[in-house]
């Protein structure tokens, strides 16, 4: 009986010690205000954009999709475009109010908060 639940002991903190190394993302919602260019095609966050460019028309993230716009690859790869949420363990840490949740990164309405 003793090996057993040593075992199990080992195993539980094992999985909450890997589950630090899994940060899952969150995507960008639908409501979620993006910048289009037009004549690119393409999506910006409003933290991407560089103000020497062109004009940009403000959509959000749903009607840049409908339109077939894609996102800017720059921006992508700066993770305009997700958050981190925080890792599986930390999650769990969250559910049972040993940590506060992290604020998100886009408002109700579809604002961003940066």
């Amino acid at each position: 009986m003793l090996p057993t639940i040593r075992f199990f002991f080992i195993m539980l903190i094992f999985t909450l010690l890997a589950g630090f190394f899994i940060v899952p993302t969150r995507d960008l919602p639908d409501n979620a205000v993006v910048l289009l260019d037009d004549q690119t095609r393409t999506y910006f966050s409003p933290a991407c954009v560089s103000q020497e460019k062109r004009e940009y028309r403000p959509a959000t993230a749903a009607e840049a999709r409908k339109l077939n716009y894609a996102p800017d690859k720059k921006c992508e790869d700066a993770k305009g475009f997700k958050q981190d949420t925080r890792s599986l363990s930390g999650n769990l840490m969250t559910r049972l109010k040993m940590l506060p949740p992290l604020p998100s990164r886009w408002n109700p309405d579809g604002t961003w908060n940066w």
